[in-house]
């Protein structure tokens, strides 16, 4: 490294021209020819293509109905699974699926859980999540699970059915059109990347495939399409289908190499650099996780995450801070104080869950490089320096060479970011109130969950307090896998995400932990999971209360106590409801109890496919460590 860059780097200000001066420059800071050359030779290469379509992967099918046209799309994803509820104008893909044994249909309780069932097998997999609705009121109750997809970038093809065409205008039964009903087209419009009315056979494939692309693009998303029921049985008469998965997917560009010099520049010579991983890294933290892990031990770099990539980079790694953001870890929290001279954000929209509600500490960071493979995402909270619209594994793997290359600045300085990052500790678990019977600290339930967790497990957390709880007190390691729906923070997502996750990666324990409140909205999956023979395990914190907001009201207006009935849920023997809907249920009310229950309930759920649910008597005096958030709703509200 020159005298005269590090010099151009320690001066950059916040003036937008000089910014661009000192970001030229740094791309210009180059290795030895040679190692140009090897690295420029590996991330300049082009994006290959798929090239001729009848060559590579597709068949032309003559006169092939709708519906098949669909299954045969959908077969060729190695989709094994499509979500949903029967209905009279969704009848001809009920029926085509009767006849395709390489697919179950799986019939939910009720049109959010399947949505939700899907969004949970395509977070599990990496394929896409299909639900099939009807007209009308499964479309709208379907809203919810699929918008809920949607902003979390999860790819889902949503599919409802539509009245006849010679029967719109007529007030026909759950007409969804234009001129009577509810638009269902212009409704998902609203919520999903893309909406799509289907008028006639031959174009559909065309719908169809654009459909697709939007779904498994970038940033992906969403996809619906109405499909009336007699278009549904027509046959296209000449129909391409594709013979291999991944005809639709988007492949995203590689990092410009003189854009990973730069980041390498700007990293390599930082006094309190910090990387940041969102959920945009889960696929370049799976198959780039070793080179990653040995490029900030090699350069003494701490990691945090937002919540949604929580678990993507070792939370027991000496370098990891943990959860940055809403009920982040304390070390995550101290560290970003004390102040950040280079920001790396890798695949994170830097939304209000993963900058503690738009934190001071976060603008107080001048030099922020932001990958994405979303254009959008960049600049949204934070100045960006170095914005860089690529894949985030070609950023990992940039940096990872380049660090093998060049090294360290210097042995002192990686030892002083070591040092500083030893330093901190987590402070110890604070308790407010004393030990009461019949009740379980939530904080010890989650130390003795922390026990249990193994490299075949996949949690599915909901939305409420036991979000906090596991975001600040649980420690994940891959390969070890969670999955937060915090794009539209949906409650009850948990109880259908984990049945689909299940079903689609079936040798993994799937465990959802939810709320009493959230169980209560969407819990009735469990008949779900029961009829289907899918072994899940849910843990229920039980504490009679719509807990977060009961806890964050109590922030803002102190003349109502914690037990006053307005967030009450009027104590539901919910071991009786989960038992009657085909799940084995247990209570835990003692500190220990869920530490000898869960081998157990894992191991019946393996072996007999019961639905097990474990009812968590939690003490409801206990504040989740949301404060920041409590703060800022206090604040809102004065």
């Amino acid at each position: 490294m020159s005298t005269s860059s590090l010099a151009e780097l320690q001066s950059v200000t916040s003036s937008s021209k000089r910014t661009e001066l000192s970001v030229d420059a740094l791309r210009q800071e180059a290795p030895t020819a040679g190692q140009m050359n090897v690295l420029e030779a590996r991330h300049g290469d082009p994006i290959p293509m798929y090239g001729d379509a009848n060559a590579r992967g597709f068949k032309t099918v003559e006169d092939l109905s709708v519906t098949d046209c669909v299954i045969a799309h959908l077969e060729a994803e190695e989709v094994d699974a499509v979500f949903g509820i029967p209905g009279g104008n969704i009848a001809p893909f009920q029926q085509a699926l009767r006849k395709h044994a390489s697919m179950r249909f799986i019939i939910a309780s009720h049109e959010a859980g399947a949505a939700f069932m899907a969004d949970g097998y395509a977070r599990a997999t990496g394929k896409l999540g299909v639900c099939m609705v009807t007209a009308g009121p499964g479309a709208t109750n379907a809203l919810t699970g699929v918008a809920s997809a949607h902003l979390d970038g999860v790819p889902m093809l949503a599919i409802s059915g539509n009245v006849p065409t010679e029967r719109v205008g007529l007030m026909a039964l759950q007409e969804s059109s234009s001129t009577h009903g509810v638009n269902t087209v212009e409704m998902f419009r609203q919520a999903c990347a893309s909406s799509v009315g289907v008028v006639d056979a031959q174009s559909f494939q065309r719908l169809l495939a654009r459909s697709l692309r939007t779904a498994q693009g970038l940033p992906g998303g969403a996809a619906h399409m109405s499909i009336p029921a007699n278009i549904a049985r027509q046959p296209i008469h000449r129909a391409t289908v594709p013979t291999t998965r991944g005809a639709f997917r988007a492949r995203p560009p590689s990092a410009p190499f003189e854009d990973l010099r730069a980041a390498f520049t700007m990293l390599r010579t930082a006094r309190r650099p910090l990387i940041f991983l969102g959920s945009g890294a889960r696929e370049a933290m799976g198959q780039h996780g070793e080179a990653f892990n040995a490029f900030i031990t090699q350069h003494g770099i701490p990691v945090a995450t937002s919540l949604r990539a929580k678990g993507l980079f070792s939370e027991r790694e000496p370098l990891s801070l943990g959860v940055l953001g809403l009920a982040g870890s304390k070390r995550s929290e101290n560290y970003l104080r004390d102040g950040v001279d280079v920001l790396l954000v890798l695949g994170s929209r830097l939304g209000e869950w993963a900058t503690r509600s738009f934190h001071k500490h976060f603008q107080a960071i001048h030099h922020v490089i932001q990958v994405d493979v979303n254009a959008a995402n960049i600049g949204q909270f934070l100045p960006v320096r170095l914005p860089i619209v690529a894949d985030v594994g070609s950023v990992v793997t940039g940096l990872a060479e380049l660090g093998q290359m060049i090294g360290p600045s210097s042995g002192a300085r990686v030892q002083e970011r070591w040092s500083q990052v030893m330093a901190l500790t987590e402070p110890a678990v604070h308790v407010r109130a004393p030990q009461a019977e019949g009740m379980v600290k939530p904080q010890q339930l989650m130390a003795e969950l922390d026990k249990h967790l193994g490299p075949d497990m996949d949690l599915y957390v909901d939305m409420g307090n036991c979000t906090a709880w596991t975001s600040n007190m649980l420690h994940v390691t891959p390969p070890t896998r969670v999955f937060y729906p915090c794009g539209l923070s949906s409650m009850g997502w948990s109880c259908g995400a984990v049945i689909g996750g299940k079903i689609g990666r079936p040798e993994r324990a799937a465990v959802a932990i939810t709320g009493d409140g959230a169980f209560l909205m969407n819990g009735v999956e469990m008949l779900t999971a029961s009829r289907y023979r899918v072994g899940t395990v849910t843990i229920v914190l039980n504490d009679n209360f719509l807990g977060t907001v009961n806890h964050g009201e109590h922030v803002q207006d102190r003349s109502y106590p914690l037990e006053d009935e307005f967030y009450s849920l009027g104590n539901p023997d919910l071991v009786r409801f989960s038992e009657s809907l085909g799940a084995r249920a247990y209570t835990v009310s003692a500190p220990g109890e869920l530490d000898a229950l869960l081998p157990e309930a894992l191991r019946r759920a393996d072996e007999t496919g019961q639905p097990q649910v474990i009812i968590a008597r939690i003490d409801y005096r206990e504040v989740p460590p949301y404060g920041d958030r409590f703060a800022a709703v206090a604040s809102d509200a004065t």
